[in-house]
């Protein structure tokens, strides 16, 4: 699909376009505010400064979507409050108000981030071109959190293993339910709020793309980056094997 011009596209091309397209910015002005909450939680001034420069990489993300977006004159919505992404950033400020920096750090950079690098690359071949290199760019841009991470994590398993892996299995079972109701095949908690019409999963076919596939891969993903920071294998396969389908 190297041009998605309206006039070249069929509806259902652009419908779908459209929507995904609202996905990701959407998503990425989560990914903003997160960091930018999180910088609350910081007070190393580096890495303060660090959860800054995040915020702002996720605004520009969110930019180059929505500038895109507006050249090919794609019909865009954007709701931060919706079932999913709206209580995706609740159980972030809930941690937030804690001062929890590692959790904060688990949601954005280890569950977030997993899922856009993952999805972005599908996307990002499924449509080739300039829409494509631009998905695959900020893939590539997203990985960087998803890889900055993993050192403070690590050392923060070493301190106290069990105490660790207890706490990153609550966050799992508090935030990545959400997004694995989110790729289910049916929209588990009603619609998004982000779609135009219909739910978007049951017209991906129309760009080649497949939830269930995509869903896969983002969940060996994160499974491999659960493994990198030093989470037993034993233990990850259980908690991804009892997320809602």
């Amino acid at each position: 699909m190297e041009t998605l011009q309206p006039a070249t596209m069929t509806m259902e091309e652009f419908n779908v376009i459209s929507d995904v397209f609202s996905q990701a910015i959407t998503g990425e002005l989560i990914g903003m505010s997160n960091f930018a909450s999180l910088a609350d939680t910081i007070d190393d001034p580096h890495e303060k400064m660090e959860a800054v420069e995040h915020a702002n990489s996720e605004r520009m993300h969110a930019e180059g979507f929505m500038a895109y977006a507006k050249k090919k004159t794609l019909k865009i919505n954007i709701n931060m409050h919706g079932p999913y992404w709206g209580n995706v950033r609740k159980q972030f400020l809930s941690y937030a108000a804690k001062k929890d920096f590692i959790a904060c750090l688990i949601i954005q950079e280890v569950i977030l981030e997993s899922f856009a690098v993952s999805m972005y690359t599908d996307v990002g071949n499924a449509l080739g071109g300039e829409a494509g290199k631009l998905f695959h760019n900020i893939a590539e841009e997203e990985k960087e959190h998803l890889e900055h991470s993993s050192d403070i994590l690590r050392a923060e398993l070493k301190k106290d293993p069990e105490a660790f892996i207890k706490k990153f299995e609550e966050i799992h079972v508090n935030c990545m339910t959400i997004l694995a109701e989110f790729t289910a095949t049916t929209d588990l908690r009603g619609h998004c709020g982000v779609c135009n019409g219909d739910c978007m999963k049951g017209a991906l076919h129309h760009i080649g793309l497949d939830v269930t596939v995509m869903r896969g891969n983002a969940l060996a993903l994160y499974a491999r980056a659960l493994d990198n920071i030093g989470i037993p294998g034993e233990k990850s396969i259980i908690w991804i094997a009892r997320l809602p389908a």
